[in-house]
């Protein structure tokens, strides 16, 4: 496998990559288990099986598939819903919001090596401190709303089938953090 960056970002993030980018390197920063915090993810298409998969924009022309995979380690990727909404009645700024989800898989014998306990809870309010606590965004904000566990709810975008892929069998987990980011800046 091609060595990939612990934070694959763009070198000029522009309008709302600039508030992804922060993300990806607080949750790094913050959550001492993750390997990989990866961006704005994008769906994709297998030529061979025709299923949708999430993937990453991770240089020139190439792109990781975000599905669970044991290689990839311990990760995140961010999903974003259509459409992005538009406040242009704070003049001389801007404020645009949009729905995006964080979603994590993680392999919990790496995270609690040397107890039996393996606790999901204790993963969740570990990240959901995070999104509260450490997420001192320039030009933006996020908002969580929900959390969800099961395989469909996780990947609910893409072609997924939790009983024939069984990547969220102990001890591999996921959870995805809904919610909203708002982006504010002036305008040109």
């Amino acid at each position: 496998m091609t060595k990939i960056a612990a934070v694959p970002k763009p070198e000029n993030p522009a309008f709302m990559d600039v508030v992804v980018v922060q993300i990806q390197d607080i949750l790094k920063a913050n959550i001492s288990w993750l390997g990989h915090s990866f961006g704005r993810s994008q769906k994709l298409i297998d030529k061979d099986t025709k299923k949708v998969y999430p993937a990453v924009h991770i240089g020139y022309e190439k792109y990781i598939n975000v599905f669970p995979d044991q290689e990839l380690g311990n990760f995140s990727f961010l999903i974003f819903e259509d459409p992005r909404t538009i406040d242009s009645t704070l003049k001389p700024y801007i404020k645009v919001s949009q729905k995006f989800s964080i979603v994590f898989w993680f392999d919990l014998s790496k995270i609690f090596v040397d107890q039996k306990d393996r606790s999901l809870e204790a993963i969740k309010l570990q990240i959901l401190t995070v999104l509260n606590t450490k997420m001192l965004l320039n030009k933006g904000s996020i908002k969580m709303s929900e959390i969800k566990k099961d395989a469909k709810n996780i990947y609910k975008e893409y072609s997924v089938n939790e009983l024939d892929s069984q990547f969220l069998m102990q001890p591999f987990a996921g959870l995805r953090f809904d919610g909203v980011m708002d982006y504010t800046d002036t305008t040109c």
